[in-house]
């Protein structure tokens, strides 16, 4: 805050009150920096070396950022119109649902609710007549009276007759055993992934938000914006909360697959899979692996600066084309995969892996990764081509393992006098 004594000094040299003496103002501050970004950017494509290149690349992506763009236009406008005619066949549906004379109708109504609250729907029969709905069977005693609730709000239900037996356990009862997962209603925003509709009212939302926080006391707009800024980033990625912190995650925080085509057997491309030797071989992270008698193995890759990180991995699947892994609990890189051989006409091999893993601070710490080329999804690119030259030509690269080893510099020998 300034002091009256302070304005008037201000005024007096002509200085905007909203800047200290000797300092430039935040609008000032800003066209220095926008005038610095742009000419940087300027001095970049017009390099006379690179500058091509990157005006090529430049070119590019604003082609594919405009397809994505109408791409996304075009489905949410297709969304938008189908939800629009879904509430108003909603709407008709309360409204003049209520006059059923078809007894099929309202049969297929009471099955389709019944499936969304009893976990063996199955073992539940159906009769109606007259309105008159009458259930026999079997049933949860948990599941019940909530059923039942359910059952009498189905439009055209006038009454329902439970004569089912209800049973505390399922044990002894043939028609309860097995899993079982009742279909419930889930809220659009409790889902994980969001219709185009819902992140674009979101995103709208939250833009409200931000401005509204401009015009609202200090104690209220910092919760505001911070809660507009998670809604915003919500809707742009499309990730749940847990994807996007990596808390809670699990093992599933970001996707990445990538596939290459390799001019080799899928049995020998298989048999240099399901020892790990590839993996140590054209993968130059990888500092060591040592496999267990059991499907258990012991990773040691090269970290951060360097930094040696060991981590512990078991196979949960292996059927001679598709083997599948997972990091044991408890491990600091929490991670699951699958790596796929399928033979592409004569003597071609497509190799495909899926990778899902849950980095530090999740989605966050995975853009921050992508924007050093340190995530995954860029090595996992590379390391599939150093697989495609290995299995093709048998030349280790430059940077394996084993070419490492073999450069370390001996030490001299010597010999007593």
């Amino acid at each position: 805050m300034y002091t009256p004594i302070d304005r008037e000094l201000l005024r007096t040299r002509g200085l905007p009150i909203g800047t200290r003496r000797g300092w430039p103002g935040r609008r000032t501050a800003a066209a220095l920096a926008a005038a610095a970004v742009a000419g940087a950017a300027a001095g970049a494509l017009c390099d006379p070396y690179r500058g091509r290149f990157r005006r090529a690349l430049v070119r590019d992506k604003a082609l594919r950022a405009g397809r994505k763009v109408r791409a996304g236009a075009a489905g949410l406008a297709c969304d938008a119109g189908n939800r629009g005619r879904g509430v108003v066949a909603e709407a008709r549906y309360r409204l003049k649902g209520r006059r059923v004379d078809d007894p099929q109708v309202l049969h297929d109504r009471v099955r389709s609710e019944l499936g969304r609250h009893v976990t063996h729907p199955h073992a539940v029969d159906v009769h109606v007549e007259d309105r008159a709905v009458t259930l026999t069977g079997v049933v949860l005693e948990r599941e019940a009276a909530r059923t039942l609730r359910a059952l009498r709000r189905v439009p055209g239900v006038d009454r329902v007759d439970a004569r089912w037996t209800v049973h505390r356990q399922s044990t002894g009862v043939s028609a309860l055993q097995g899993d079982g997962h009742p279909r419930e209603p889930v809220p659009e925003l409790l889902q994980e992934n969001w219709s185009q509709t819902a992140r674009f009212l979101v995103a709208t939302a939250a833009a409200a938000g931000w401005i509204l926080a401009g015009r609202t006391p200090r104690p209220v707009a910092w919760p505001l914006r911070v809660t507009s800024a998670v809604l915003a980033v919500r809707a742009a990625v499309n990730l749940s909360l847990r994807r996007l912190t990596g808390i809670g995650a699990g093992r599933r925080a970001i996707d990445v697959e990538d596939a290459i085509t390799v001019s080799a057997r899928p049995e020998e491309v298989l048999a240099k899979v399901s020892d790990y030797s590839l993996f140590q071989q054209v993968m130059p992270d990888v500092r060591r692996i040592s496999r267990s008698e059991g499907r258990r193995s012991h990773w040691t890759i090269r970290g951060p600066a360097g930094v040696p990180v060991g981590f512990d991995a078991e196979e949960t699947r292996s059927d001679g084309t598709e083997i599948v892994w997972r990091s044991c609990d408890g491990q600091l890189l929490a991670h699951e995969g699958t790596l796929r051989v399928d033979p592409v006409g004569d003597d071609r091999t497509r190799l495909q892996v899926r990778l899902s893993y849950n980095p530090v601070a999740g989605a966050v710490g995975h853009a921050v990764a992508a924007m050093f080329r340190a995530d995954p999804k860029h090595k996992l690119r590379t390391d599939l081509q150093r697989a495609k030259s290995y299995l093709e030509t048998g030349v280790l690269p430059h940077d394996a393992p084993a070419r490492r080893e073999s450069r370390r510099p001996v030490a001299p020998r010597t010999t007593p006098r």
